[in-house]
C-alpha cells in the first residue's frame, strides 16, 4: 500500500480516475495473495495451523466501484496476516484495527471512517499482524538493569535520524536472525557501581599551621639562607640597613637581597595579617622592612656607594695605563727608527712587485716579520734583521723595554670602561635627585654620593684625555679616528714585542752553539794528533805498522805520555783487581794492571 502514487488533484466528478485507483488497488492485493500462498506451501511444520474457515478472507473477484465495497475491501487487505498464526476467532468490527490513511482524495470521497483503536498485540509472535505493516514489527520493551551501573561514553544518535537515513542501525531490525541479545545479568554483575558501606570513620581534625607565609616557597628559602649567612637576628640586619652600615654587606650581596625585596601583593598581604606572631621567618624580615622608611632606596644607595668604590678603584689605574701605553707609542724614537728599517727591507724584497715601493705599512704587518723565511733552517727574516742591528745599531735592541708597559695595557678595552663609567656616573645623579626630598636619607647618604659624583666626574675626564690620545694615535699610525682600537693596537705591540725577545734569544742560542762546535772541532783536531805520534814523539804515518813490543812496555810509555787508563778513569774508587792466574796456567803475561802496581813498575 505504501508503494501507491500519491496524487495531486482529487476530481470528485472523474469516474475514469476511480476506476484507474481501483484496479491499482486489486493488483496490490493479488501480490499479496500470491505471497501469502508460496509462505503456507514451503512451510511444513506449521500446515495443520492452517488458518479456519471461520477467519474472513478477501475475494479473489475484482473490487466494485461502489464506495463500500471498496472501503470494505481496504481494511481487509490491511487486516490479511503475513504468516499463518494460531487459529484466531472471527474478527469482529469492533476489533479491527484503524485502517491505513489512503489518498486526501479518496479520504474525501469516501464516506466517513470508522474510528481508530489502539493496536492490541498480546501475542509474541504475531510480528505485524496487528500493525498493518510489514516492515515495522511490535517494539519489545528494553531490558532495565536493577542497579546503579557505569556509565558507556559515546555520542547519541536520536531514533528519528537512525530510522529516516539509509544507516547501519536501520538496515538490521530487532526481528531480524542475526541479532545477537547480550547477557544481560553478567554485564549487570561486572559493571555495576559498586556500593560500599559507609564506615563509620574518626572526622581527622584539621591542625592549624604553625607559622603563617605570604611569600613563594623558593623565595622563602632563597630569603631564609640569605639571612643566615650573617649570624645574627632579623632586627640586626633591619637595623644595619636602616643606619647604612655596610661591614657586612658587600656588591654582591646588596644586589641579592634587592632581587629578594617584597612584592606589592606581599606587602598587602603582610599588612592586612591580624596574626603577626604566628608568621614565618622570612614574612618577619619583610615586616622589620616595612617599618624602615625608603627602605628600598636606602639599598640602593648602599649598594651604589660600594659599587662605586670598588669601580673606581678598578678602573683608574686601567684608565693611567691606557694613557701612558698612548704617550709611549707617540713619544718613543726607536720605534720610528726600526720601522724605517723594516720599510726599506720590505721595498727590497717588494721590488718590481704592486706591492713595492710603499711609503709606510700598517702596524699590524710588524707581525709578519716571522712569516718570511730564510734559506737556512730556523732563521726569519726578523732574525737576520736583529743581526744586523746587533752589528750596527746596538740601540735598537732596546726596544722591548720601551714597549713594556704598552704590552701591560693589552687586553684592556676602553669603549668598555668608558661605557661602564658613565653608566655609572648616571645611576649617581639619579640617587641624587631621588633622595632629595627625604632629609633623613639625604642626611645620611648625602656626603658619599657627592664624593662619588665628584671622582666620577674625574675619571670621565681622564677617559676625555685618553679619548684626545687616541685620536693622535690614529693619525700618527695613518689609522682611521673612527675604526682605530687601543686594544687591537695593543694586542700587536705586545705580541711584537714577544716575537722580538724570542728572535734575540734564538739568535744568541745560536751563537753560542756555533761557539761550542769551533771549540769541539779545534780539541778534536789536537787529540787526533796527539794519537798520531807514535813512542819517543815520532809520528806514524798511515800505513806504517807499530813494531811488536812486549806489552808491560807498551803501557808503561803510554802512562810516561799521560795516556790514562780507561777502566782506572771509568771508577777511580775501586781499583782493578788483577786476577790470580800465574803466567804458567796461562802462558800469557796479564793486560790489566792496578794504577798502584803499575806506579810500582814505573818507579823501578
Amino acid at each position: 500500500m505504501e508503494g501507491l502514487p500519491a496524487h495531486k488533484k482529487c476530481p470528485n466528478s472523474n469516474k475514469m480516475a476511480q476506476k484507474r485507483l481501483v484496479q491499482k488497488v486489486n493488483k496490490c492485493i493479488q501480490v499479496d495473495m500470491d505471497l501469502e500462498e508460496e509462505s503456507l506451501s514451503a512451510d511444513q511444520n506449521t500446515a495443520t495451523n492452517i488458518c479456519p474457515p471461520e477467519t474472513p478472507t478477501l475475494s479473489r473477484q475484482p473490487l466494485r466501484t461502489s464506495e463500500n465495497s471498496l472501503s470494505s475491501q481496504l481494511l481487509a487487505c490491511s487486516a490479511l496476516p503475513r504468516q499463518c498464526a494460531p487459529p484466531l476467532p472471527a474478527l469482529q468490527p469492533s476489533l479491527l484495527p484503524p485502517p491505513l490513511p489512503l489518498w486526501p482524495c479518496i479520504g474525501r470521497s469516501m464516506g466517513p471512517m470508522p474510528p481508530s483503536y489502539p493496536p492490541s498485540c498480546t501475542n509474541a509472535a504475531c510480528d505485524g499482524a496487528s500493525s498493518g505493516h510489514e516492515n515495522q514489527p511490535c517494539p519489545k520493551k528494553a531490558k532495565t538493569p536493577t542497579l546503579r551501573m557505569k556509565p558507556f561514553d559515546w555520542q547519541k544518535l536520536p531514533l528519528d535520524v537512525v530510522r529516516e537515513s539509509r544507516s547501519m542501525w536501520a538496515s538490521v531490525t530487532s526481528s531480524s536472525d542475526d541479532v545477537i541479545e547480550p547477557d544481560y545479568t553478567s554485564i549487570e554483575q561486572l559493571f555495576c557501581v559498586s556500593q560500599t558501606s559507609p564506615k563509620e570513620t574518626a572526622v581527622p581534625k584539621i591542625k592549624e599551621p604553625k607559622e603563617i607565609t605570604f611569600i613563594d616557597m623558593k623565595k622563602s628559602l632563597l630569603l631564609n639562607i640569605f639571612l643566615k649567612q650573617f649570624k645574627c637576628s632579623n632586627e640586626e640586619v633591619a637595623d644595619m640597613i636602616e643606619k647604612g652600615d655596610r661591614t657586612k654587606f658587600d656588591a654582591d650581596t646588596l644586589k641579592q637581597l634587592i632581587k629578594l625585596l617584597p612584592e606589592k601583593h606581599e606587602i598587602e598581604s603582610l599588612k592586612s595579617c591580624k596574626e603577626k606572631a604566628k608568621l614565618a621567618n622570612a614574612d618577619q624580615f619583610y615586616l622589620l622592612l616595612l617599618g624602615i622608611a625608603s627602605y628600598q632606596l636606602r639599598i640602593e644607595c648602599m649598594l651604589l656607594c660600594e659599587e662605586t668604590s670598588s669601580l673606581l678603584d678598578l678602573l683608574w689605574p686601567e684608565a693611567h695605563m691606557i694613557r701612558r701605553a698612548c704617550e709611549t707609542l707617540l713619544t718613543s724614537h726607536r720605534l720610528p727608527i726600526f720601522c724605517q728599517l723594516i720599510l726599506k727591507v720590505g721595498n727590497f724584497l717588494n721590488y718590481g712587485r704592486h706591492t713595492g715601493d710603499a711609503g709606510g705599512f700598517k702596524i699590524n704587518a710588524l707581525l709578519k716579520l716571522t712569516e718570511t723565511k730564510a734559506n737556512q733552517t730556523h732563521i726569519t727574516l726578523l732574525h737576520h734583521i736583529l743581526e744586523e742591528m746587533e752589528k750596527n745599531h746596538a740601540d735598537l735592541l732596546q726596544l722591548p723595554s720601551d714597549l713594556e708597559c704598552v704590552s701591560k695595557a693589552a687586553g684592556t678595552n676602553f669603549e668598555v670602561m668608558k661605557a661602564e663609567a658613565d653608566a655609572h656616573l648616571k645611576k649617581l645623579l639619579k640617587i641624587e635627585h631621588n633622595m632629595s626630598s627625604i632629609d633623613d636619607l639625604k642626611a645620611q647618604y648625602g656626603k658619599s654620593i657627592q664624593d662619588h659624583i665628584n671622582l666620577s666626574k674625574e675619571l670621565e675626564e681622564e677617559l676625555g684625555t685618553i679619548a684626545k690620545k687616541k685620536a693622535e694615535l690614529a693619525d700618527y699610525l695613518c689609522e682611521d679616528r673612527n675604526k682605530l682600537s687601543l686594544e687591537d693596537v695593543f694586542n700587536t705591540m705586545k705580541t711584537f714585542r714577544n716575537l722580538f725577545i724570542k728572535a734575540l734569544k734564538e739568535n744568541q742560542e745560536r751563537k753560542e752553539q756555533a761557539t761550542k762546535a769551533e771549540k769541539r772541532k779545534k780539541l778534536l783536531e789536537e787529540e787526533e794528533a796527539k794519537r798520531q805520534k807514535g813512542e819517543y814523539g815520532k809520528i806514524i804515518q798511515k800505513g806504517d805498522v807499530r813494531p811488536e813490543a812486549c806489552v808491560p812496555d807498551a803501557l808503561l810509555a803510554d802512562i810516561r805520555e799521560g795516556f790514562q787508563l780507561w777502566k782506572t778513569t771509568r771508577n777511580k774508587s775501586k781499583p782493578e783487581i788483577v786476577p790470580k792466574t800465574s803466567p804458567t796456567e796461562t802462558g800469557k803475561i796479564p793486560i790489566v794492571f792496578s794504577k798502584k802496581r803499575l806506579q810500582r813498575l814505573v818507579l823501578k
